[in-house]
């Protein structure tokens, strides 16, 4: 249950201005109006898309207490302030502290997600965890996890997403880690970024926020770190690796493992998983347990068996790393293999370069590579200007037993093309 406060104590939190006494106690935050309940408070927060101030009096209607606004939205129940994404942020940071969970901060390039669900999965064997649903990665979504917090929780496990220099900085400032991790460096954001340096530096943020008695999990690309209480891991550590369709297997520390992720990427995702709760003490059953019951999230190397067909439904999103990843594990399965590939977006100056690399790595794996949208004409495959030419093609091409592989950025939302060819198929 949300730990209530007064609309004045809010008001003071994050230095707005209201003109109403403020005593009415705030039940919730919300910044969607549509979802708004009695007792809430609203943040009008400007998006790329829209703008929340637009939508005060709908919040309103449907029982906000309060709504809080960079400009004045002719309210009674009003709070003003600079800047509603900041303001938001430090209405988290205060709340957050009113709660001791052990925290654990997740960031890298690839992984974060899973990382952060297997970390989950393994400590809720035992503990009372809370942790961010879906992507909720950034300075909104990190603070709507938070406002989760009820004070029974053991664990709270936050996942920080970057895409500009100093947001991890300040995830870390409303979040509060005592124990970060990064999964690994590559080139992923390097518009905002500029270079792998540049990521790297960003990410390494996060355990520069650390106390004294945290601790930091790295991964590949991170390099060495000049504090202490910090621990790597490595894909060397696990052995007698076998991938499947279904799943993988390997041994770690004198223990078979399996889970229903796909590929190495995820053997390696496990690795962070194992590495962390091994130095929170977890035992190696509660670990086995917990990686053998996770399931594949939708659109991340997400196996789909359909009339014969395998897709592998990869099209959260796509950066060289990921890219080659997927390639990889695609190309050890007996299977007719087709890439649908799309942009790899976010990298700058390098995008052309990044994308003819990928292209010739992708023509070595597969019998069919198609690709789509403006950046992808560089993989050097079938070039269409279209999802419905493409999926045209697709289907004049398979057999019945291929493995599709589909993948690119978030933005292009290429999980219509796998929707298509499951309707049309």
């Amino acid at each position: 249950m949300f730990k209530e406060f007064t609309i004045e104590k809010i008001a003071k939190i994050i230095r707005g201005q209201t003109k109403m006494p403020g005593l009415e106690l705030v039940r919730g935050v919300n910044i969607d109006s549509r979802t708004t309940k009695p007792g809430h408070i609203f943040f009008a927060l400007k998006g790329e898309h829209t703008d929340g101030h637009l939508y005060t009096s709908e919040a309103l209607k449907l029982g906000a207490v309060a709504v809080v606004v960079e400009r004045e939205a002719k309210a009674e129940t009003e709070v003003l302030v600079s800047d509603t994404l900041f303001a938001l942020g430090e209405f988290a940071r205060y709340y957050r502290q009113q709660f001791n969970p052990k925290t654990i901060g997740i960031t890298g390039t690839n992984g974060k997600t899973t990382v952060k669900n297997l970390i989950a999965k393994i400590l809720g064997k035992k503990h009372r965890v809370l942790y961010a649903k879906k992507n909720y990665n950034s300075l909104i979504g990190l603070p709507l996890t938070i406002f989760e917090l009820n004070g029974k929780e053991d664990f709270l496990i936050l996942e920080m997403g970057t895409s500009n220099p100093g947001e991890i900085k300040r995830l870390c400032e409303i979040g509060n880690p005592q124990i970060g991790i990064i999964t690994n460096i590559g080139p992923g954001h390097l518009k905002g970024l500029d270079s792998i340096e540049g990521v790297r530096k960003e990410k390494l943020l996060l355990l520069e926020a650390l106390p004294e008695d945290g601790f930091g999990v790295v991964g590949e690309g991170v390099g060495a770190i000049n504090r202490k209480n910090i621990y790597s891991f490595s894909i060397n550590e696990a052995q007698d690796i076998k991938l499947f369709e279904y799943g993988s297997e390997f041994m770690y520390k004198g223990i078979r493992l399996f889970t229903p992720l796909l590929g190495m990427g995820n053997v390696y995702n496990c690795l962070a998983a194992l590495t962390v709760t091994s130095i929170l003490g977890v035992e190696s059953n509660s670990q086995k347990e917990a990686l053998a019951e996770i399931a594949p999230e939708p659109g991340r190397l997400q196996p789909i068996r359909h009339n014969g067909l395998l897709i592998i439904n990869d099209c959260y999103n796509a950066n060289p790393v990921s890219m080659k990843a997927a390639i990889d594990f695609v190309s050890h399965l007996e299977r007719p293999k087709v890439f649908i590939l799309g942009d790899m977006l976010e990298l700058s100056d390098e995008s052309k370069r990044m994308h003819i690399e990928v292209g010739e790595y992708a023509r070595k794996h597969c019998d069919l590579l198609l690709t789509l949208d403006k950046e992808a004409q560089y993989y050097g495959g079938k070039h269409f200007n279209n999802k419905d030419a493409l999926v045209d093609s697709l289907i004049k091409n398979l057999n019945g037993d291929e493995v599709v592989l589909v993948k690119a950025s978030r933005a292009l939302h290429f999980e219509e093309i796998v929707n298509e060819l499951l309707r049309r198929y």
